[in-house]
């Protein structure tokens, strides 16, 4: 109410979001360093006077990251990103592609939104919290857990709640060994 009465609504990008989740039993696991859905998984609400009409309110599922907040708000600041940044502008998800002050990136229709993610968690003590990494795709999760030499896969379409490992179904071993290639390329193995 205040940034209206201020005359700044409209002028004003509003983020909601919060930390990482935290595991209060699942996965029989307590914290919030596992690359498990309930740990790594946050809400995001973004209030943008930019957004065109009809996608307010709607829902997107595409993967967004931490890393692209700092590049949301440059962008909606009207600020091109340093290069080695590795976020991108969230609103690239909302906004036709015109180039122009409030617009600095290429929306989806130009270049496609990612794909996949990697996930890391380099544990200072594997002895209490072991260090993770993965790759995430809409259907898949493939886990490596380095420390104890073990890695999982999981359909997440068919399993949500991560508790079905398929490591060891020799029906998916293309898919486990398309998604581990993928890993080491991104982990710099």
């Amino acid at each position: 109410d205040k940034l209206k009465e201020e005359g700044l609504y409209n002028n004003t990008m509003i983020i909601f979001t919060t930390d990482n989740g935290m595991m209060h039993g699942a996965h029989g696991l307590a914290g919030k360093w596992y690359p498990f859905q309930e740990s790594i998984r946050v809400p995001l609400i973004i209030y943008d006077p930019r957004m065109p009409k009809e996608k307010v309110g709607t829902l997107d599922d595409s993967f967004t990251l931490n890393i692209d907040l700092a590049e949301t708000i440059l962008g909606a600041a009207g600020i091109k990103p340093d290069e080695l940044m590795q976020g991108r502008d969230i609103s690239d998800l909302y906004l036709p592609n015109e180039k122009g002050e409030h617009h600095v990136t290429a929306s989806v229709e130009v270049e496609p939104w990612r794909e996949y993610f990697f996930y890391e968690f380099p544990s200072p003590d594997d002895k209490y919290i072991p260090s993770s990494t993965a790759v995430v795709t809409k259907e898949w999760k493939f886990i490596n857990w380095p420390a104890y030499n073990r890695e999982q896969l999981f359909n997440l379409e068919k399993d949500p709640l991560e508790s079905n490992d398929l490591y060891n179904d020799t029906s998916v071993k293309p898919i486990m060994d398309k998604l581990r290639e993928r890993h080491d390329k991104l982990k710099g193995i």
